[in-house]
């Protein structure tokens, strides 16, 4: 409730302070906590999508303004061949999202930013690292 509550009181932050970004580490952290088990699936979802909106709203309103979501994954115990991790929220965080980057361990300190789906990119791969100097490729 209290990150809902957030998203929903920033429009006159944003005006008041300039604010050009909004990061919400973890989106469905608290969903997934505060709606525990199989009878709350539909009210979790329903909530989340209403969340969601209501960010894309801001965006809307402020063109300028960038929202990043993170997200959680998940493991499908039934996948044997592949990634058996899966974006935790289902289609609802998927469809919700204008841009969505997959980002994973590779080799070392070696990181993997996948494009999964983006209206103006290709799905594509980037590998990189983060060092004392910065982000590197």
């Amino acid at each position: 409730d209290h990150q809902i509550l957030l998203v929903k009181e920033a429009a006159n932050l944003i005006k008041e302070k300039n604010i050009k970004l909004i990061i919400v580490d973890s989106l469905i952290g608290h969903f997934r906590s505060e709606y525990v088990g199989r009878g709350t699936l539909a009210t979790r979802q329903q909530t989340i999508n209403t969340h969601l909106h209501d960010l894309l709203r801001l965006t809307d309103i402020f063109p300028e303004l960038c929202v990043i979501v993170t997200n959680q994954v998940q493991s499908k115990p039934d996948v044997f061949y592949g990634n058996p991790t899966v974006a935790a929220g289902g289609n609802i965080v998927a469809h919700g999202s204008t841009i969505r980057v997959y980002l994973r361990k590779g080799k070392g300190e070696q990181r993997v930013a996948k494009m999964i789906d983006a209206p103006h990119l290709p799905e594509g791969e980037a590998v990189f690292s983060i060092t004392e100097n910065g982000i590197t490729d």
